[in-house]
This record gives structure tokens, C-alpha cells and sequence, in this order.
């Protein structure tokens, strides 16, 4: 490789003992992550260590022992990690490139654990500049030798010569070096055997050279053949040769990229070379400040940041294109069965980028091979009822679906090995054993799946009716429509079984199988919506992530999260995309819920469960954050649905905050509805609705009494200071009435609320009815005057 300037030595086997240059490298993707983010980990400050959830400074030995258990966790994995790729290859490789990095897991965690210990204890010491301490633990991220096998790596697989913008930056910003000399890569497969390809060492391509091209480049004829030659190869045949190796190829170079774009500073380029750079940008433009070589710094971060971007989706969704333009129909795409296994790797990066190049792929194929893929995998779906699986034969035909109770796809090792190297194959053939069935099994729940959620049906916003019906026409997959939607019912009932089935040996509770449910039911809600029972499904999902807040500290994307912590973020994240593409849905299937808690707890001497351990009761934090969510960015939505939304809320709120704190306190988000007021002296609060009736929660009696205020939706109401009247508005009926409540005699009983007076308003013009939010305002002047401000600044007074 050519600008190097200094030598890399990696251990590992080497072909030929005469040849001190020829090796084969092994690398470990995940555990080549891990060792990067401990590197970034070991240079952060004491501020940043809190942020990322590492560090709590409080001083106490607690903590720092909290702190060190995480790392130790983080560190374990990576060794563990090399520990199982070096059981397979101990016989070809025992002081491998798998020791080295497991090695360095050993010493980085050493490192990290005495920077933390130190952080902690410095913390605590009063008296302590906080600057001194940040210029100790925070130097700049240094080459190392995690560093340059992942300079090695990312060097060895890019598609160099395709894009020469791309390549520009990869060498001047990102610090990759060009290969000069042909390389072969291989595959492992589950058994321990490796091949290797080689396209490059024995081949009839001529590539010819004039003497003054030679004179040129300054190479001989035969260096100047092998560089052609790895041109060649780099930009086109290396994608042409397997679809596995095409696979692993754009898999780690994406979650590579992405990884690297998520760190500070992530350049292959020696600090000494970035600080020159700096240098002769200020000869140019004399800095006065250090506020200016501050934004220096920053625009060259964010440079190199966005040359990861480039790089992350140049192979992602670009290089198919690009090989086809040179060499039609030769390109090996990514299989898709080895991306939907990897759907939820317990590695995060992974995870994204199997993702990412599993949605291009299915994208790029168009409708015809969707069609083609979903009529190659349906037959190996479970079938479910509503609570057993449907006993059926093992597939012997084309058309036979597999999905017997011991065949079900529980715990299956193409979920939990995502190592194993994958079989080539271009149609998927009838599965061999039980355990192959299984594995298919759960590969088509995933597959289809991901068709259904994406593709199966058509949301975008389009110019017309009958673009609308020609658009959903050609993107639906058959079987997805409203017409034909037997596959959406299959996959659907697949989903809802998997999370909400009961833990078992063959099904645990926290498998990546159930994850990937977890993430599907939540993307394509609005496919699934018609065929499950939505309450249970959030249910469901509540139950997976109501205890998550304890598990993790932040959902950090960057730590190596446990089982049960990556299904409850998964599960939250499913429950925000419900609510967010059904919020109506969602609202009024938990206002349903909460009903029929409080009619539990009404009567909790009958019932033999502690009302304290269901669902509602402990996930009232998730349910909140769910609808103050939808608050914030869905406020006319959830405008129609104020009453819902406050059963919900009183719900999820403490009782005692409220009584002493006040709701815009409590939760200030209800409070930005004009049809919301709240009473601190009578303890009430007054919700008008959209088919103008009033809501009237007596929070003392835990009641709420409804009354037929209007026939148009309420615009506008609030409370008197001494709690006394209630003054409503409704602008499309343009009428403002007064109400007063009397309790019941000698304060027993329910109260009354009645109407005392009533108004005709002037009509509001149809331009100010455009933002249903700043309609009108109702604010009291004394306990008996009170004005009604409009949005055209307008204001009018009325009396009691």
C-alpha cells in the first residue's frame, strides 16, 4: 500500500514461508466496533462520561463501582467475542490477529477502569478545577492499533475507482489507503473451514502500457500490469465474484462507516498532519480569536464526519448503479436472507447497516421481485391462530406451509449465530433437517415482515385520487393489499404471537427473534392494524419497556446493551412509531384501558391480583412520555381528542403533585390547550371536547361528570380565580356561555353544574380558523368580568 508512513504489523497465518508479505487477516466486525468505541470511551471527559451514562459524579464509591461494572460488561464482550472466533481457528491461528485484539480488549479496559476510578475520585474532591480535570482524561484520540486494523479493513474492501470524488476524500480527509497490489478475499464457514478467492493472481486480462505512460508513473511494465489489474478488481470484479462476499463486504463497510461517523474526530490521518492543515488555513486567513480556530476545528470535524456519510452511502445505495453502469447484470447483490437474520444483531451498528442494505435491496428489486421473494418465502411462514400454532406437515411442496408446535421459529440459530457463513443460493431451496426448517422459518417471519411494513401499503401523499390509486397499485406486494390480504393477516397474527407469547426454553424472553417482532409490529402498525388486537399489542409493548428506566441509565446507541435492555428500547421505540402513525389509536385505546383500571381498582377487594402489578400501573412514566410526545408534535390531532388525552394523563400523573403543584406544572404540555383549565381552589379541571361537550373532573371525588355544552366543538374556556364560574366558548356555534357548580346539600352527593348565562359572538372570518390553536383565548379580568380575546387581536368583555 502506498502512503504509509509507518510500517503495520498484524499477526496471522502466513501462506508462504519464503514470503514475508503474504498473510490472511482475520477480522472481527463486532468486536472491532466494540474496541473503537473503548477507545473514544477512553478519552472522554468527566462531562461527557455523565452524558453517555458512564459516570454519575456524586463521589461515592457506589457509583464508581456502577460505572466499572458497565465497562467491565463492555469489555467482556469483546473478549468474549474474540474468545469464540479463536476456539474455531486455534488450530490455523494461535497467535492471531484474534489474540492481538483480544489482548488489547484486556488493556483498553485497564485503561478505561483507572481513568474512571481517577474521574470519580477527583469529582468528589472539593475545590477541584473542573478545566484541570478535563485536560487529564480528555487527549486527543491518538493512532492505535485498533485504529489501523480498521484503516486495514476499510482500505482493503472499498470500492476503489468508482467514484473519484469519493476516492479523493477517503485518502485526503478520511486518511484509507489505496491498495497496489491485487488481494483475495475468503469466507469462513460454520465449521471452521475458510476459502479464498483469487480473481486477481491468475488471469489472461491484458492491460496494456505505452512507454510514456510508463514514464510517467515511474513503474515497470510488470508493476504497471499488477496496478491495473488492482484497479480493475477493486472497482468492479471484487463485487462480481459471490453474493456472500458481496454480503459481509457491504455490511461491515457500512456499519464500519457509520461507526466511525458517530465519533469525534474518527480520521485515519496522523494528528500532526490535521494540526499543519489547521496551520496553513491560519497563514491564509489570520485568526483573532480562538473563537475562530474553534470553527476551524469544527468545520474539520464535520468535513470528516460527512466523508463517513459519503462513504457509509456510496455502498449502500449507490454501488449497484455504478457497477452496472460498467458491467451490466454482473453485480452478486446482497442476499437478503443474510440481512433479515442480522434484522436485530445484538450489535447495534450491524443491526443498522443489515437494515439499511436489507430496505435498498428490496427497493432496488422493484414490484416484480418483491413478488418473486414473497412468493419464495411465504410457504415457510408459521400459521397461528389466535393462540396455538396450526399443526401442519413439514413443507414437501411448493405450496405447503410450515408451522407445527415444534417447528415454530423459537430460538433458532440463524438469529443467534449471526457469524456462520452463508450458503450461496439463488432461489431458496426445501430445507434439509428440522433445524434448517426452523431457521427458514423464522428468516421468512423476518422477510416478510420487513415487505409488509415497508411495502405494504402505499402512504406517501400524492396529487389526486387517481395518482394515489395508481401509486398504491404499483408498490402494494400482493397479498399486502386491501383487496388480497391473506399474507398481511398470516404475518401479522406471526408478529402478535411472538410478542406476546409466554417465555419458554424453545421461545426466551429476550431473543432477537421477538426483537425483530417488536420493531416490525411498530413500523408497519398501519398494515397490522386491521388484523390484530390492538390493545394487547401495546400492552404488550408497555410490558416489554415499562421497567427499562432501571436497566440502562441512557438508550445510548453506542453501549452493548443486554438483552433485556435492547428489547425495551426496542419496544419503546415501536410504542412512539404506533403512536405516532395512529395517534387516535393509540389514544383512545389507552383511554379504554385506563377505564377499565380505575373500574379495577373501584373494586380491588374483588379481584385477587394487586391492581399495583398490572401494566398500567407500572408503565404510567411510558405512557405519559408517549402522549406528551404527541402533544408536542402532533397538536391538532390530539386537539379532538382532549379528553382521552386527560383521562390519560390523570392517570399516569401523582395525585399528590397535583394537589400541590397545579397542572401547568405538573404537565405544562396540557396547559398549551385553550379548551383546558384548571382550578386549584375547587380542585378541578374542565376539558371541552370536540362534540361540545364539557368534561368536569372533580379530582377531590376521583369522578368526572359530562355535559352537553354545545353542538359545535369547544374553542375556549377557563376557570374563575375564586373557582365559582366556568365560562365556555365555542366559535363555530358563536356562542360564550357561563356556568356555575353547586355542590350537593351539606357537600354530599354530586355536585350540579348549570348554565347561569349565555352569549351570541360575532362569527370569526374562515381565514382565522386556520390555526385551530390561537382561535380564542378566555381571560378572566375579576372574579365576574372576563375578556375573550381572538386572533385578530380583537377583544371583547363579557359579565357574569
Amino acid at each position: 500500500m502506498k502512503n504509509r508512513s509507518s510500517p503495520l504489523i498484524i499477526q496471522g497465518l502466513r501462506t508462504n514461508p519464503k514470503d514475508a508479505e503474504s498473510h490472511i487477516l482475520f477480522f472481527d466486525i463486532e468486536g472491532l466496533i466494540f474496541e473503537l468505541h473503548a477507545e473514544e470511551y477512553a478519552a472522554m471527559s468527566p462531562n461527557t462520561l455523565e452524558a453517555e451514562g458512564l459516570l454519575i459524579p456524586t463521589g461515592t464509591d457506589t457509583h464508581a463501582s456502577d460505572a466499572g461494572k458497565k465497562i467491565s460488561d463492555f469489555f467482556g464482550r469483546v473478549k468474549n467475542k474474540a474468545g469464540d472466533m479463536e476456539k474455531i481457528l486455534k488450530e490455523k491461528d494461535k497467535h492471531g490477529i484474534l489474540a492481538k485484539m483480544k489482548e488489547g480488549a484486556e488493556n483498553v479496559q485497564t485503561k478505561v477502569q483507572a481513568k474512571l476510578e481517577s474521574v470519580v475520585k477527583n469529582v468528589g474532591e472539593t475545590g477541584k478545577d473542573s478545566s484541570d480535570i478535563t485536560k487529564k482524561i480528555a487527549p486527543r484520540m491518538e493512532a492505535t492499533h485498533v485504529m489501523e486494523v480498521a484503516q486495514l479493513l476499510l482500505s482493503l474492501i472499498h470500492s476503489w475507482g468508482l467514484d473519484p470524488h469519493l476516492d479523493k476524500v477517503c485518502e485526503t480527509q478520511l486518511g484509507l489507503l489505496r491498495p497496489m497490489i491485487p488481494v483475495s478475499f475468503g469466507v469462513l464457514s460454520k465449521g471452521g473451514y475458510m476459502s479464498l478467492l483469487l480473481p486477481t493472481w491468475q488471469n489472461n486480462i491484458v492491460i496494456n502500457s505505452t512507454p510514456d505512460e510508463l514514464k510517467t508513473v515511474a513503474l515497470t511494465p510488470e508493476q504497471f500490469r499488477r496496478e491495473g489489474l488492482t484497479k480493475l478488481f477493486t472497482a468492479r470484479l471484487h463485487w462480481e465474484l459471490s453474493t456472500t462476499l458481496t454480503s459481509n463486504h457491504l455490511l461491515a463497510m457500512v456499519a464500519m462507516s457509520n461507526t466511525l461517523m458517530s465519533m469525534n474526530m474518527a480520521t485515519f490521518i496522523p494528528e500532526q498532519e490535521r494540526a499543519r492543515k489547521l496551520h496553513r488555513q491560519s497563514t491564509r486567513a489570520t485568526w483573532s480569536n480562538e473563537e475562530e480556530q474553534e470553527e476551524a476545528f469544527t468545520q474539520q470535524q464535520a468535513q470528516i464526519k460527512q466523508g463517513w456519510s459519503l462513504l457509509s452511502t456510496h455502498h449502500c445505495f449507490l454501488l449497484p448503479e455504478k457497477i452496472d453502469a460498467l458491467d451490466a447484470n454482473n453485480f452478486k447483490r446482497p442476499q437478503v436472507e443474510m440481512m433479515a437474520r442480522r434484522w436485530q444483531h445484538h450489535c447495534l451498528e450491524i443491526r443498522e447497516a443489515a437494515q439499511q442494505l436489507l430496505l435498498g435491496e428490496l427497493g432496488r428489486m422493484g414490484k416484480k421481485g418483491r413478488k418473486q421473494l414473497v412468493e419464495s418465502w411465504a410457504q415457510y411462514l408459521p400459521m397461528y391462530t389466535h393462540t396455538e400454532p396450526i399443526v401442519q406437515q413439514a413443507p414437501t411442496t411448493g405450496q405447503s406451509n410450515a408451522g407445527s408446535p415444534t417447528s415454530s421459529p423459537t430460538g433458532q440459530p440463524g438469529l443467534e449465530h449471526e457469524e456462520e457463513s452463508e450458503e450461496e443460493e439463488e432461489v431458496v431451496r426445501k430445507p434439509s433437517s428440522l433445524a434448517e426448517l426452523k431457521r427458514k422459518q423464522t428468516t421468512a417471519v423476518v422477510l416478510l415482515g420487513v415487505i409488509g411494513a415497508e411495502f405494504g401499503q402505499d402512504i406517501s401523499a400524492t396529487d389526486g385520487k387517481r395518482n394515489n390509486e395508481n401509486r398504491r397499485k404499483s408498490s402494494v406486494v400482493e397479498g399486502f393489499g386491501i383487496g388480497n390480504n391473506n399474507l398481511a393477516r398470516s404475518t401479522s397474527m406471526a408478529l402478535t404471537h411472538l410478542l406476546l407469547a409466554p417465555a419458554t426454553p424453545k421461545l426466551p424472553a429476550f431473543t432477537p427473534l421477538r426483537r425483530a417482532a417488536i420493531d416490525l409490529i411498530g413500523r408497519g402498525f398501519t398494515v397490522w392494524e386491521p388484523y390484530i388486537d390492538v390493545s394487547k399489542v401495546l400492552l404488550g409493548l408497555l410490558e416489554m419497556c415499562c421497567d427499562s428506566t432501571r436497566l440502562i441509565p441512557s438508550l445510548n446507541y453506542k453501549l452493548p446493551l443486554t438483552p433485556q435492555a435492547d428489547a425495551c428500547r426496542t419496544a419503546r421505540h415501536a410504542l412512539r412509531l404506533i403512536a405516532t402513525a395512529r395517534p387516535a389509536a393509540f389514544i383512545t385505546t389507552m383511554a379504554r384501558e385506563v377505564a377499565r383500571y380505575n373500574t379495577l381498582q373501584q373494586n380491588a377487594q374483588a379481584i385477587s391480583v394487586p391492581i399495583t402489578q398490572s401494566v398500567l400501573h407500572r408503565a404510567k412514566r411510558e405512557i405519559l412520555q408517549c402522549v406528551e410526545m404527541l402533544i408536542d408534535k402532533m397538536q391538532t390531532e390530539i386537539a379532538n381528542l382532549l379528553v382521552e388525552v386527560m383521562d390519560i394523563t390523570l392517570h399516569c400523573v401523582d395525585s399528590g403533585d397535583l394537589k400541590n403543584k397545579g397542572l401547568a406544572e405538573v404537565s405544562p404540555l396540557m396547559c398549551k390547550f385553550n379548551q383546558v383549565s384548571h382550578c386549584s381552589a375547587s380542585r378541578r379541571i374542565a376539558v371541552g371536547a370536540s362534540n361540545g361537550h364539557l368534561a368536569i373532573y372533580e379530582l377531590r371525588q376521583n369522578k368526572c361528570q359530562m355535559i352537553p355544552a354545545h353542538t359545535k366543538p369547544v374553542t375556549a374556556l377557563a376557570f374563575s380565580p375564586d373557582g365559582k364560574f366556568l365560562v365556555s366558548y365555542s366559535c363555530t356555534e358563536n356562542r360564550l356561555s357561563f356556568w356555575q357548580t353547586s355542590a350537593g346539600m351539606f357537600g354530599l352527593g354530586q355536585s350540579q353544574t348549570r348554565c347561569i348565562k349565555g352569549y351570541s359572538t360575532a362569527p370569526i372570518p374562515d381565514i382565522g380558523r386556520l390555526n385551530p390553536m390561537r382561535l380564542a383565548k378566555l381571560i378572566w379580568i375579576n372574579n365576574r368580568t372576563v375578556t375573550l380575546m381572538l386572533a385578530d387581536g380583537s377583544e371583547t368583555r363579557f359579565n357574569v
